[in-house]
């Protein structure tokens, strides 16, 4: 069973010939667009007046005709000739999934002919669909404002020069392959609690080799180990950061082993990684900036991973969930337009 979304066309269009996914331009189209994607459809298919079914990879010419000038007769028409021969085609009407993101007069025709279908936004007018949806994307909006600006920062990868790094300040990952928002994806967001640590703090994660000094490295190596159901995931799990801990650890690691897996680490990194960084001196506004950032990144619906990305190998359920090397500060407080344009400005 395919699940299928069927968006109604609006009037503003560009005035040259487009591919459909292009060709409407109006806060309303846009925004349901962004909504039919959130449902993870198989197909995302137009209702045009003009043309009847079009996919988004389609390219028309513009046209100044809607079915609400269009007499019912005229519209049965229109949903009999140009709309559900091609539909039963393409889906089965009696068993695929159909989401209508389209107006009343686009849908009642084609109601009839399928079984299964809902109607997410029924009985609401253009208005209130308009609050709903820039009350439901503001998260997103945030989230695409942080990834145009951080996007556009000096982005840096291994090696770096100590010089280039701010001394106080958070910084933000970008992994190979994920993309976001017309961007690289953000996966990770951090800082440092010390002063003026944030380039030492870096180095932890690039290039010392001791997964007890960064969960960052230590997630990867779970992740590593994970992937090839490799048994020495239980000691890397073992922390020798304190005395007492080395004691009561040590003799059940083998040395040679976690060596081999650091450096395999390191390599990981250092070859999919790059990151940028943005200076705040304060400590306490550094903490709170860093917390609500990966909260507006981790809430984003728009700001998923690729089906390829690594972080599906890893153990851990809140890195596989989120998308993000991270598991705390998920799910929190997000940015206020106040932060947003302190940030950003």
């Amino acid at each position: 069973m395919a699940k299928i979304v069927l968006i109604s066309c609006v009037k503003k269009k560009l005035n040259f010939k487009s591919k459909v996914e292009d060709l409407y331009v109006s806060p309303l189209f846009k925004y349901n667009f962004r909504y039919a994607k959130l449902f993870k459809p198989d197909k995302i298919f137009v209702l045009s007046a003009k043309y009847g079914l079009v996919g988004l990879k389609q390219k028309i010419e513009p046209y100044d005709l809607t079915l609400n000038k269009m007499s019912l007769a005229e519209i049965q028409k229109w949903a009999n000739d140009k709309v559900i021969p091609k539909l039963s085609r393409i889906t089965d009407l009696k068993k695929d999934k159909f989401i209508f993101l389209a107006g009343q007069k686009y849908r009642q025709f084609l109601i009839s002919e399928i079984n299964n279908y809902k109607i997410p936004l029924e009985g609401l007018g253009i208005g209130k669909q308009l609050g709903y949806f820039k009350n439901k994307f503001i998260n997103e909006d945030k989230c695409s404002q942080l990834h145009q600006y951080f996007n556009n920062l000096q982005r840096f990868k291994f090696p770096f020069k100590d010089i280039d790094i701010p001394l106080n300040g958070i910084y933000l990952l970008f992994e190979k392959g994920e993309l976001a928002h017309r961007g690289n994806r953000i996966v990770r967001i951090g800082t440092h609690t010390g002063i003026n640590q944030l380039r030492s703090r870096l180095k932890q994660h690039f290039i010392q080799e001791n997964k007890d000094r960064s969960i960052f490295r230590k997630n990867i190596g779970r992740t590593l180990l994970c992937k090839r159901k490799d048994p020495f995931l239980e000691k890397w799990e073992l922390d020798l950061t304190t005395r007492q801990a080395k004691k009561k650890n040590a003799s059940q690691i083998d040395f040679i082993k976690q060596v081999k897996i650091e450096k395999q680490v390191s390599k990981y990194i250092q070859d999919n990684f790059s990151f940028a960084v943005f200076p705040i001196e304060d400590k306490k506004k550094r903490l709170i900036l860093e917390s609500k950032i990966i909260s507006t990144v981790s809430l984003c619906k728009e700001c998923q991973p690729s089906k390829k990305w690594f972080g599906f190998n890893s153990p851990k359920e809140k890195i596989r969930q989120s998308g993000l090397w991270l598991v705390n500060e998920l799910y929190k407080e997000s940015l206020s337009d106040k932060d947003i344009k302190e940030l950003v400005c």
